[in-house]
């Protein structure tokens, strides 16, 4: 069967932008994801997602950043086009992307002047064959269908994640992979196909885990193979994350498939194994746990009574963002600041460590069976991962380890 990939040499550029966006020539990534680079890369992502329009420089730069006011665009494009084309030649420059984009007449515009493969017109292209042989050819469409959702690994140029221009061209590509994934679930069904059906939602709820429409295929396609117990344990699952991270109670439609597999809510399982199957919560990763100030609460008083019980010693870290007067800084600069350094805690902890988003501008830590010279060596950790990725400009990072607090004094943190 034609694969999206199988004209690709080690000579063709390649560039990814679905889940993470990177260009890639053979085994070498010639982009870079460094504050340093962060401003040129991000023009290269507009002028690609742009290909076919001619460009003014102050359009461009209106787009991408409208809170600043330049007096002179013309000037800041050549700066920023001059370290690009820099990054993207590396080697002859006939041979380069630099060569696609093109300044004439006062305009930037990409042309192919020089091949490569990029993911969503390989994405468009499967999908666009998938619709064409659906009805003459159900199983050729079924490869393709399947070629073009592997090729989502989540949203449109997630770097670009508070750029408003990104946000059309991101939901176009989402309700296309969507599109997919139904489509494909149809044809499936038809062929019964229930065990396909079950991999294919799990791959698309890896990536698209709110969308309600695709755990009600799965569930469908669950009860369809006789697995209750794992209907059960999933219904479970995502009605519980849906209300807690939307405030959203399970609709009429899960419901249903709830009790059409015969678990409805006044039924009681005696089988232990099944009870822990339904306790098991699949979004959990490998590291530590995320949760809210609330369920954050909760640990932190379970934690100090283990500790009256084991003697064993918790500790308790905060983490902060200020600047230098330790005033909150700006929301808009304070949101992606606090993405990041999320990823950084989260990237450097134990599995059964705690993490909440405590306020606007801090996260609580619970780290238990550690010494305070171990939780202070986590807390530098954190804090060199998070500002080698994300430098702060006249923000400050603030950190404090404290053991669990005396019983009678928890009500000043809880």
């Amino acid at each position: 069967m034609p694969s999206a990939k199988q004209t690709i040499s080690n000579e063709d550029y390649c560039i990814f932008t679905l889940g993470k966006f990177y260009i890639r020539r053979g085994d070498s990534v010639i982009s870079e994801n460094s504050s340093r680079s962060k401003r040129m890369w991000e023009v290269f992502r507009y002028l690609l997602s742009n290909r076919g329009r001619a460009l003014f420089p102050e359009a461009i730069l209106e787009d991408i950043w409208p809170e600043k006011d330049y007096s002179d665009p013309n000037t800041v494009m050549r700066a920023l086009m001059f370290r690009l084309r820099q990054a993207l030649e590396r080697g002859n420059e006939e041979e380069s992307l630099a060569s696609n984009i093109i300044f004439k007449q006062g305009v930037y515009r990409w042309e192919d002047k020089v091949s490569c493969w990029i993911d969503i017109d390989a994405f468009e292209t499967l999908t666009e064959q998938a619709g064409t042989l659906r009805e003459k050819d159900p199983d050729c469409a079924v490869g393709f269908y399947q070629q073009a959702i592997d090729l989502y690994r989540g949203e449109y140029m997630p770097e670009s994640s508070f750029s408003e221009w990104v946000v059309p061209i991101r939901s176009y590509y989402r309700n296309l992979f969507l599109n997919n994934v139904y489509a494909l679930a149809d044809l499936l069904k038809k062929k019964h196909a229930y065990k396909d059906i079950i991999r294919l939602c799990e791959q698309a709820i890896s990536v698209e885990y709110y969308e309600e429409k695709i755990h009600i295929r799965l569930l469908e396609a669950l009860i369809s193979e006789g697995q209750n117990t794992r209907v059960r344990a999933h219904y479970s699952e995502v009605t519980s994350a849906f209300y807690r991270e939307m405030g959203i109670k399970p609709s009429i439609a899960l419901k249903d498939l709830y009790r059409q597999a015969g678990l409805e809510a006044g039924s009681f399982e005696l089988d232990l194994s099944v009870i822990q199957e339904g306790l098991k919560d699949k979004q959990v990763s490998n590291g530590a746990y995320l949760c809210d100030a609330e369920l954050f609460r909760y640990f932190y008083k379970l934690e100090r009574l283990r500790v009256e019980r084991s003697g064993k010693s918790v500790l308790l870290c905060l983490l902060t963002i200020t600047d230098p007067g330790y005033r909150i800084p700006p929301q808009e600069r304070l949101k992606e600041v606090m993405n990041h350094l999320r990823e950084a805690i989260m990237d450097s902890l134990r599995k059964g460590d705690l993490v909440t988003r405590w306020n606007e501008a801090q996260f609580l830590l619970l780290l238990p069976g550690l010494n305070r010279e171990q939780a202070q060596n986590v807390m530098d950790r954190i804090e060199e991962r998070f500002l080698k990725d994300y430098p702060l400009y006249e923000l400050s990072f603030r950190k404090k380890v404290e053991t669990l607090l005396p019983l009678e004094t928890d009500a000043y943190y809880v």
